[in-house]
């Protein structure tokens, strides 16, 4: 008898054995394929990216490696490795990032189109910007921070999703203190009158946009998008293509949603006709995607806040 159950117990085992090596197999195929689905995808959109018109910005600073004084320090880097390829390999990361947290939220094709149709990310492109490296940074995180990082006004409030994603933020910035020594101070540039004079595409509400950001901050703990959209309230300083990176959130609303926050997002255009202050209905493309993203969730209200651990919200649609 006890031979027979340790027969059984053998067997149990064995069968065991080979469901978890029969499971692995699945995984590594289906990692080895989605990883030759994305090196296609990388390939077919560099090779379209070279042949591209080079934008503005890419020809006159990025590919000569010169960067605004706003740029964070760790910027020149980044610029300086990316400067001998062409603007395809940009472009072929930015479509990569933008791609792949779209269809993380919605594989269906109306929410990919709209994100690749708005005007953040064709701005974007046809300027030959960096933004859309962000997008790529949060793939890769926490070790794509310094790309995520490299234009802060927006992406840095996804940190606070995160505590992991905020402590590699933080030891980040600590190190690039050591680096490049204090560099903030470049930041209050955005506030002299010579900045607003020149840049009137320039919609930040700071600091009356406080009063909007902060409650819909305390509503947003937990998830990355609806921070970086109560951030676009609290920044001192945002133009409206930095909402690319918000763009892929349009994949979490309803359809409704989906078109009116596409809409919203072509609004900032109506400057051309309205004068400079129009520009500012680029604002409205925060509030959208907050209300779009935060209307659609399952758990709209996050735990009340008890211990400081209580602040991330974790596990709350961390996207």
């Amino acid at each position: 008898m006890k031979s027979q159950l340790n027969m059984i117990k053998c067997c149990r085992d064995h069968l065991l054995k080979l469901k978890d090596r029969f499971n692995s197999q699945i995984h590594e195929k289906r990692f080895f394929s989605k990883a030759a689905f994305w090196v296609a995808i990388f390939i077919i959109t560099f090779a379209l990216g070279t042949q591209l018109p080079e934008g503005f910005d890419w020809v006159h600073y990025y590919k000569p490696g010169i960067l605004h004084p706003l740029w964070t320090p760790w910027s020149k880097a980044i610029v300086n490795a990316l400067s001998p390829f062409s603007y395809g390999f940009v472009f072929a990361l930015s479509v990569i990032g933008i791609a792949a947290r779209t269809i993380k939220c919605n594989k269906s094709p109306l929410p990919l189109i709209l994100v690749f149709l708005s005007l953040p990310t064709l701005w974007v492109f046809y300027m030959g910007n960096l933004d859309g490296l962000i997008l790529f940074g949060m793939l890769i995180m926490p070790v794509g921070i310094p790309l995520v990082l490299m234009k802060p006004q927006l992406a840095a409030f996804s940190l606070l999703a995160s505590r992991k994603w905020f402590i590699a933020g933080i030891i980040w910035f600590a190190l690039s203190l050591v680096i490049w020594g204090f560099w903030l101070d470049r930041f209050f540039i955005v506030t002299s009158s010579s900045w607003k004079s020149e840049w009137i595409q320039d919609i930040t509400l700071f600091p009356w946009g406080i009063l909007l950001g902060l409650p819909l901050l305390y509503f947003s703990r937990g998830d990355q998008d609806l921070l970086m959209s109560a951030g676009s309230f609290l920044t001192p300083h945002l133009f409206p293509y930095h909402f690319i990176i918000l763009m892929p959130s349009i994949a979490r609303m309803k359809p409704i949603w989906m078109i009116i926050t596409f809409v919203i997002s072509w609004t900032p255009l109506l400057a051309n006709w309205l004068g400079p202050e129009a520009w500012h209905f680029g604002n409205l493309i925060g509030l959208s995607c907050w209300f779009g993203v935060f209307l659609n969730k399952k758990n709209r209200i996050p735990k009340p806040i008890h211990h400081i651990s209580d602040l991330f919200n974790e596990g709350q649609d961390v996207h």
